[in-house]
C-alpha cells in the first residue's frame, strides 16, 4: 500500500497526463482545465482517505472537523469509501447536504435549474478520476 508521499508523486505525475489526454481528446481548454482541476483536488484532498487522520484530511485544515462523522461512519478502506464510483458518489452525498439543505431552505429553485450538467458531469469525471488512481494504487502496491 504506497504511503501519502507515495501518492503524492502518482499524482504529480498523472496530472499532466490526464491534462494531455483531455486536451487531445477535447481540443478543449475549459474543459481541460475542469478535468485537471478537480481531478488533482480529488487525487489530494478528496479520495478514499478521508476516513481516516491522512494526509487528505489534514489538508483540510480548519474544515477537517466536516470529515469526523464520515470517519465514524465509514472504516479504512471499506467499499464505501474505496469503492470505484460509490466512494466518490458517497463523499458527494456527504459533502452536498450541507449546500443542499441552504438551497432548500431558501427555494431557490433558480440556482438548481440554472446548473449546467455538462460541466457537473466534467467535474464527475475529474474527481471520480482522481479517486480511482488512489484507489487502484492502493490495490496494486
Amino acid at each position: 500500500m504506497p504511503n501519502g508521499k507515495t501518492h503524492d508523486k502518482i499524482t504529480y505525475f498523472t496530472t499532466p497526463v490526464v491534462g494531455m489526454l483531455s486536451y487531445s481528446i477535447t481540443a478543449d481548454i475549459k474543459t481541460t482545465l475542469i478535468l485537471i482541476s478537480t481531478y488533482f483536488f480529488a487525487s489530494m484532498m478528496f479520495n478514499g482517505d478521508l476516513d481516516m487522520n491522512s494526509r487528505p484530511y489534514n489538508r483540510w485544515f480548519i474544515f477537517k472537523m466536516i470529515w469526523i462523522p464520515y470517519q465514524l461512519i465509514f472504516y479504512h478502506r471499506s467499499f464505501f469509501t474505496h469503492g470505484l464510483i460509490i466512494g466518490t458518489v458517497i463523499r458527494l452525498l456527504y459533502l452536498g447536504i450541507i449546500p443542499f439543505i441552504i438551497i432548500w431552505l431558501k427555494a431557490d429553485l433558480e440556482v438548481i435549474t440554472s446548473i449546467d450538467m455538462n460541466i457537473l458531469i466534467l467535474i464527475f469525471i475529474g474527481l471520480e478520476s482522481g479517486s480511482a488512481v488512489h484507489t487502484i494504487s492502493d490495490k496494486i502496491f
